[in-house]
Formats: structure tokens, sequence, C-alpha cells
């Protein structure tokens, strides 16, 4: 007899079957509550800063402030989790410019994302990095926002001697206005 054999008559489960339907539900729920609350934090966090209320984010969510807890053990956790979610879109953003043919379109496409991303997000950007541990999604954004600026510098796209610090010092004026900003960062 096979071990497979034993093991099923002793405990009375196969252990190739699939997880029981209940116990799948449970966890596809537990991932739309995650998914909620990250989206109902980012909502809150963009509309009423850093001191949005936890209880304000369970209530949009559609979730106990208990639930909130369990995913994330303090806000701080969740703010960074929202942070991370905002961080990694961006840097996509940058991937994404740097496979374009166009150094320019890509590294203009990318630099509006990120303007539109704080202009949408403008207390969570200025405060987030202060109050929680530097997710690895920023060291992945700086990254390729640097290979994308001297991508395009080098193909005489954008202005010498601008460092990736300093396009993203002006980001924040670039949510407001993108036309201008954009046009400045243009070589020739």
């Amino acid at each position: 007899m096979s071990a497979t054999r034993r093991r099923r008559r002793l405990d009375g489960a196969d252990p190739g079957a699939e997880a029981p339907a209940s116990e799948r539900g449970l966890r596809a729920d537990a991932q739309r509550n995650r998914d909620r609350l990250l989206a109902a934090a980012a909502e809150c966090f963009a509309e009423q800063g850093l001191d949005a209320s936890v209880d304000e984010i369970a209530r949009r969510a559609g979730v106990g402030h208990g639930t909130v807890f369990r995913r994330f053990p303090t806000k701080d956790a969740l703010l960074q989790a929202v942070l991370a979610q905002e961080l990694g879109a961006i840097a996509a953003e940058a991937e994404v410019g740097l496979a374009d043919a166009d150094p320019w379109a890509g590294f203009e496409r990318f630099f509006r994302a990120a303007a539109e991303a704080y202009g949408r997000n403008r207390a969570l950007v200025e405060g987030g990095f202060e109050r929680c541990e530097t997710p690895p999604e920023k060291a992945q954004l700086l990254e390729s926002a640097d290979r994308l600026v001297r991508k395009a510098q080098e193909t005489g796209a954008l202005r010498p001697g601008l460092s990736t610090a300093d396009v993203f010092d002006l980001v924040p004026a670039a949510s407001r206005h993108p036309d201008v900003i954009v046009a400045g960062l243009r070589s020739g």
C-alpha cells in the first residue's frame, strides 16, 4: 500500500485534492477585502492626507475596523502598502518609457504619469516616506527613472545637466502645469 493511500485512510483527506470550496472562497474574499482596503486607503489618503482615519478607510472599504488591522498591523503599514502600489505603477511607466523607441516620448509619458500621480496623491507623496519604512518599489522607481533620464539625455532629447533628482523636484510643479514644465525639459 502506498504512503498516499495510507494518509488518505488515516486522516480521511486526499492530499492531491483541491481545498474545499468554502476555504477557496475565504481566500478569494480575503483578497477582495485587501484590494478594497488598499483602494479605499489610497482614496482617503489622497483626499484627506495622512490624517485619514482607519475607521473611514474601513467604512469605505465595507469592512470592519478589525479587518483592517488583521491585514495591516498599523496605519503606517497600510500607508506603506498604498505607497508601494503607487510607486510600483510609476516605476512600470518608467520601464514602458525605456522600451519606447523614441526616448523623448518614453520620458514624457513617464514624467506626465509621475506628475499625474503626484497631483492625485499629493498628501501621500509629501508625507508618506517620513511616516513609514521606504518600500523597495522606491528603489526600483529611482533606478528605472535614472536610466530613462540618461537615455533621453544621451539622445539629446532631454536637457543636459539635469539629474534624476532634479527631474523629480519638478514633478510637483508639473502636476499643476504639465505642458509648461515638459516644454522646459525638452532639449533644443
